[in-house]
């Protein structure tokens, strides 16, 4: 059985969780998208936001830009999580993104993704 494409990031202005606020435009998610390499990071499917990024119930195989979408392609996702999503327990996606000079940024440079 094929995984869907999540729909995770639309570029605009944001408040982060530090409360800065932070924009990123089609082409940062662009950028991001054709950065991203998951044998360097392959960003975890967790629920709310971890500081560790665990426990991970799933990992991003791959991301697309498409104008100012950011989509994601799932994969190994646990059953329990697919379950939870189809009982709709969980309704709103949300990505956590590096920024472009964090220290711990797999792709210097652009802004990548954390986790979703």
């Amino acid at each position: 059985m094929s995984q869907p494409i999540l729909h995770i990031f639309r570029a605009g202005t944001y408040t982060a969780m530090s409360g800065e606020s932070v924009t990123l435009t089609a082409a940062d998610l662009a950028a991001t998208a054709d950065a991203y390499d998951p044998a360097r990071h392959e960003a975890p499917l967790v629920v709310g936001h971890p500081q560790d990024n665990a426990p991970a119930y799933g990992w991003v195989a791959g991301l697309t830009a498409s104008g100012e979408d950011l989509e994601a392609r799932p994969r190994d996702i646990a059953v329990d999580m697919a379950a939870a999503v189809r009982e709709r327990r969980f309704t709103k996606l949300s990505a956590s993104f590096w920024p472009p000079a964090h220290p711990e940024n797999p792709a210097p440079g652009v802004w990548s993704l954390r986790h979703v």
